[in-house]
């Protein structure tokens, strides 16, 4: 064996440039240029030819001798250039001594843009004198190469090309090999494919499939994984899975196999489906030789600086440092991977010189980076979920983050293709598919996933028996579902290829003979176990659209999860579930979604499930539930419709348009019921609205207050796009904007085919007929926008419930297109809230009494019960406010009265006032609320009292939110003689945030200030070293259905008021972010929440008129935000026009 070990590796040796007892090094050439020879480039990144590139990459340039040219000189003659457009500029650094240039493009690379690098300039400058002339390896001169689509956008940033088919193949398929030098199948191959559009994830279930057949037809045991528009397929012929990537895992050596890609539809395209077949003929690479390759370590998990870390020759980064740049985690690393790899390479006597070597790594091979401090913005710490004493938790770090192979990484050494020099270093491809997560739980869940056709480009040289290889990979993960991040490594590995060396390093592999871990999920342990999920309130946060999500400590095989989840509903088991794998993570949804009012699911984890390596996990039952609503089945309890919490862009209200001018950012005023204002009281504030902006390569993004009825969302239908002139009128040619539009429960997203141009105006529409009596919703197919209870969409709501609802009230959103931002858009949700039904009331066994009025109960669990939990607080002393509620209270107990009441009359909120009664319970209204917000980056963020806070700036979206009713009491005495309780009701409350004026130090009492600005915020440390969140709201509020004792009138309109606020963030073990707000000061003893009302009358002409002092204490409003679940499965994920 060691004989054959050695005669394996001397044409390796051969290839790598070691032969006579001379030992190869990258400095080779210089000798044999002063004997006489070119200096030249001898490696590249990207590689002449290379496609799909990261618009991260940088340029790198490497040369057989140092460059002489000083950066400015070299700048003058390298070109770069992309889709023809010259002199894109950059930026040079020298590294290695002049041996290696880094070109950063200013901005970085465009996505889906060809590119090139020519010495347009003249030659290069070596350090002995000789020249370096402009380097070609093929096709053009310089070096070509092309960057990768858009992972998410407009669709034809998404897509490669108008048809879906496939764009390229490693290895080459027979068809396509026509000469010596290019890559073949091996019969250890891992086949992999580029598509020009996205598959579908759905694709199973939609009747797509992937097949390998041998030459009789038979089908071949194969891994195929799918994610975006990558296609991998890895043959595994072992009986067990602890065998795959084995030298015993190969195909038959010069039989003839077929690929065959049935149906698999786009996902981009609703018209276009995916049927091609490839022709594998695989080449025998026996015998095989397994050369361990060991990570280099650079210094830093042994201890070393930074600044005493090696660094790569190619590059200059740290070799084998991870560092992620990100806006939300700001740059995070560098991490140090370690570990080995076993390559397996073919046996060279096979090959010709002019002909790749072929090597593969097997799956489930592993490399563990050292643990980074987790940042926001790279600026405030994160600390451990706190525990249920109220304690914080140490610093979060991620611990090993962990890098696993999914399929067998393959690749091969080959000739430089930059010179004919025998010296000259080799080069090294390598094609791989890896999962990434992390050992601590917050982070695992925020960075778990896979990555797919990762691809590196390096060179391979020997030096005293070691085979070194150095190369550059970019790697793109995306965080918490939000923001695809970046980081370029300049990896280093090193082989002992001696005759010292161990005969063969296979059996050195280490055996993964561990089950897998579940480490947290989502929703999370309820607050019964023995050990509930920080907070404890988590379930109640779930929503119908809301997976499941399990997060394992390694990587699952996404074949056992048919036998290895099930999910039960109050005891049945739910058919057809739902699945994806990404990375450590398994989510699962029922169809439809999960359901409120399903007492008990159970999701069961069998030992059928299994890692890569055919591990079982430990059998184990997850209960959960969502929180209950209740039934709508009468007037105690009706049904209530669908408000749009956010709209993005825009703002969500009815709009008078009559003022609108698109050009100069005027878009109009909300409707309201302010005409119908008690005329001596305080007159309405209102606000003209800006013209929204959306960057070009994001989608539109609708949340709802309820779970909506699919059918009735039809793009060209019920929710059109068009393109607007500066007047607002549709284009005069084609104004509808096409694309496809994304559906969840309570949340829908219209991504266009093109990007929105910059400096165009549209429009959305969504349909609505808010007539409670019309039948728009039971139509076939709904004329509206419609709930899931048959209820049109609400976009009234400042004119009331019961506003003028008699004919079709669309929401119509205008917008302005702009560039792409560089921050991160993160939509939150205000979870868990008391209305889980979302109609504006509490349905906690409500009643009525004699009178007329609606009671409810604060002390039964028939509904969610903020009291028993979730709240601190006593009868006796008075409740804090429970998450998204707000305690109101009258200031000194008394309502100023005039007319046939004077003076001081008692008034309290809850119950009636003078009576010696407190009810503490009834002093709450409870939001109904989501928002939308731009992480910006570190800045510093300063408030309206100069206090500075330093720390990643945030940007809010102003919304509309609406709130549940509550009752002020009033004592009143009737000339003086005669009490009487008079009870006013405000129904549903609706508060506007207001957009942030464009000059902060306007006084809005001298004059009408512009407010065009979104509302700044930031994350900043707080006082025991947690994150916490500090901003500042304007907000106005309404009571269009304030119901006034004996039909009197009121001025709670358009009323303005400011929040100070701040709080602590929380990042859950599942991968989401909790920010809790506060109120910092007491709102109302500068009257901004007086009412003043006219009870006893009509109109304007009551017996008395109150003013009510209403005041939110300090600490009175508690708003309570999560961020959407890291992995999502949408219920529809594409509709386009042609599919209605």
């Amino acid at each position: 064996m060691k004989q054959q070990y050695t005669l394996a590796l001397i044409p390796l040796l051969l290839l790598t440039g070691c032969m006579g007892g001379e030992e190869q090094s990258d400095d080779i050439a210089v000798s044999a240029s002063s004997a006489g020879g070119d200096a030249y480039l001898s490696y590249s990144y990207p590689t002449d030819g290379q496609a799909g590139v990261s618009p991260k990459a940088e340029v790198v340039l490497r040369f057989s001798h140092a460059v002489a040219d000083s950066a400015a000189e070299a700048t003058s003659k390298i070109q770069l250039e992309k889709d023809g457009e010259k002199d894109i500029r950059y930026s040079l650094e020298k590294v290695d001594g002049g041996r290696s240039l880094v070109l950063t493009p200013n901005g970085g690379l465009d996505a889906q843009s060809d590119y090139s690098v020519t010495f347009e300039g003249g030659s290069l400058f070596a350090a002995d004198g000789s020249s370096i002339t402009e380097p070609n390896a093929q096709g053009e001169p310089g070096i070509q190469f092309s960057t990768r689509n858009l992972y998410d956008g407009p669709n034809n940033r998404v897509e490669g090309a108008d048809s879906f088919e496939v764009s390229s193949a490693v290895p080459l398929p027979d068809s396509q090999k026509s000469e010596p030098g290019q890559f073949g199948p091996m019969n250890f191959s891992t086949f992999r494919l580029k598509t020009t559009h996205p598959v579908h994830p759905q694709w199973e279930d939609m009747g797509g499939s992937v097949e390998l057949t041998d030459s009789n037809g038979e089908p071949v045991d194969a891994k195929v994984i799918i994610r975006g528009n990558s296609i991998t397929v890895d043959p595994c012929v072992t009986e067990t899975l602890a065998g795959c990537g084995s030298k015993d895992d190969v195909l038959e050596a010069g039989e003839t196999y077929t690929l065959t890609l049935n149906d698999l539809p786009s996902k981009t395209d609703g018209d276009q489906a995916l049927n091609q077949e490839f022709k594998y003929t695989p080449r025998d690479t026996a015998p095989t030789v397994v050369a361990e390759q060991i990570n280099v370590d650079s210094g830093l998990a042994s201890g070393e600086s930074e600044d005493q870390a090696t660094r790569s020759i190619l590059n200059g980064q740290i070799i084998n440092g991870v560092t992620l740049n990100s806006v939300l985690q700001g740059t995070a690393g560098p991490s140090q991977q370690t570990g080995s790899l076993f390559a397996e390479l073919g046996y060279a006597p096979n090959f010709d010189s002019d002909e790749p070597l072929p090597l593969r790594i097997p799956r489930n091979s592993v490399l563990r980076g050292t643990s980074i401090d987790v940042k926001v913005g790279g600026e405030v710490p994160i600390l451990k979920a706190r525990a249920g004493d109220g304690n914080y938790g140490p610093q979060e770090t991620t611990g090993d983050i962990k890098v696993t192979m999914i399929s067998d990484a393959t690749g091969y050494l080959s000739p430089n293709p930059y010179t004919d020099d025998d010296s000259a270093p080799r080069h090294v491809t390598l094609f791989m598919d890896i999962a990434m997560n992390t050992e601590s739980e917050q982070p695992n869940a925020a960075l778990s996933q896979d990555l797919m056709g990762v691809e590196l480009r390096g060179i391979a040289m020997v030096r005293d028996g070691v085979l070194t290889i150095d190369a550059i990979g970019v790697v793109e993960p995306e965080l918490l579902g939000q923001e695809i991040t970046d980081s370029i490594i300049a990896f280093n590995l090193e082989g002992d290829i001696s005759e010292d060396a161990p005969t063969d390093a296979a059996d050195l592999r280490p055996v993964d003979d561990k089950p897998p871990k579940l480490v947290s999920w989502m929703p999370g342990n309820g607050p019964d176990s023995a050990d509930p999920a920080v907070p404890k309130t988590r379930q109640r946060m779930h929503r119908p659209g809301d997976p499941v999500t399990l997060n394992f400590n390694e990587p699952i095989d996404e074949d056992s999860i048919s036998e290895g989840l099930t999910l039960d509903a109050d005891g049945a088991e739910v058919t057809n579930l739902e699945t994806k794998v990404d990375g450590t993570t398994v989510t699962a949804t029922p169809p439809g979604g999960l359901r409120h009012n399903i007492d008990n699911y159970t999701l069961t984890i069998s030992n059928q499930l299994t890692d890569l390596a055919g591990n079982g996990a430990t059998s184990k039952d997850l209960e959960f539930s969502l929180p209950p609503t209740p039934e709508s089945n009468s007037d105690l309890t009706p049904a209530r419709p669908p408000l749009a919490l956010t709209t993005y862009p825009g703002f969500p209200c009815e709009t008078d348009f009559s003022e609108m001018d698109l050009s100069a950012g005027v878009l109009g005023q909300c409707y309201d019921d302010g005409a119908a204002a008690y005329e001596d009281g305080r007159n309405p504030t209102r606000d003209t609205l800006p013209v929204s902006k959306l960057p070009a390569d994001r989608p539109i993004t609708v949340v709802f207050s309820q779970s909506m009825n699919l059918d009735s969302i039809r793009l060209g239908e019920t929710f059109t796009v068009e393109k607007v002139n500066e007047n607002g009128d549709p284009v005069a040619d084609d104004p509808a904007v096409t694309g496809r539009l994304e559906k969840n429960n309570q949340r829908i997203r219209f991504y266009p085919d093109e990007p929105w141009e910059p400096g165009a105006f549209y429009r959305y529409t969504m349909a609505s007929n808010t007539d409670e009596n019309s039948d728009a919703c039971k139509e076939d197919p709904p004329a509206s926008i419609c709930s899931s209870k048959d209820l049109p969409l609400e976009t009234d709501l400042l004119e009331g419930l019961g506003g003028d609802n008699d004919t079709p009230d669309p929401l119509v959103i205008y917008f302005e297109g702009v560039k792409p931002k560089d921050s991160v858009f993160t939509p939150l949700r205000n979870l868990p809230v008391r209305d889980t039904n979302s109609n504006f009331l509490v349905d906690c066994a409500p009643s009525e009494t004699d009178d007329g009025k609606r009671r409810f109960r604060n002390d039964t669990d028939e509904c969610l019960e903020p009291f028993n939990d979730s709240t601190e607080g006593s009868d006796d002393e008075g409740w804090e406010p429970a998450a998204n509620a707000t305690k109101l209270g009258v200031i000194g107990g008394t309502a100023e009265a005039e007319g046939a009441a004077v003076d001081d009359q008692a008034a309290q909120v809850g119950c009636v006032a003078g009576e010696g009664k407190s009810c503490p319970r009834n002093k709450f209204i409870y939001q109904t609320y989501a928002l939308n917000t731009e992480v910006k980056g570190p800045g510093v963020y300063e408030a309206s009292d100069g206090t500075k806070h330093k720390g990643v700036l945030v940007d809010l979206y102003p919304t509309m939110l609406a709130t549940s009713s509550i009752s002020v009491f009033t004592k009143i005495y009737f000339l003086d003689l005669i009490p009487l309780q008079e009870e006013t009701v405000t129904n549903t409350q609706v508060l506007r945030m207001r957009y942030a004026k464009d000059d902060p130090s306007c006084d809005d009492d001298q004059k009408e200030c512009a407010r065009n600005s979104l509302i700044p915020g930031v994350i900043t440390t707080g006082d025991n070293g947690q994150p916490i969140f500090v901003t500042e709201v304007d907000l106005l509020i309404d009571a269009p259905d304030m119901e006034i004792p004996l039909g009197g009138t009121h001025d709670l309109y358009g009323r303005p008021f400011s929040l100070k606020l701040k709080g602590d963030i929380t990042f859950f073990d599942d991968g989401r972010m909790q920010i809790e707000q506060w109120n910092t000061q007491a709102v109302g003893h500068n009257d901004e929440l007086m009412v003043t009302a006219n009870t006893g009358g009509f109109e304007d002409a009551g017996i008395v008129t109150l003013k009510l002092p209403l005041e939110i204490p300090k600490e009175g409003l508690y708003l309570n935000f999560i961020s959407n679940p890291v992995k999502d499965i949408p219920q529809e994920l594409r509709q386009t026009t042609s599919e209605q």
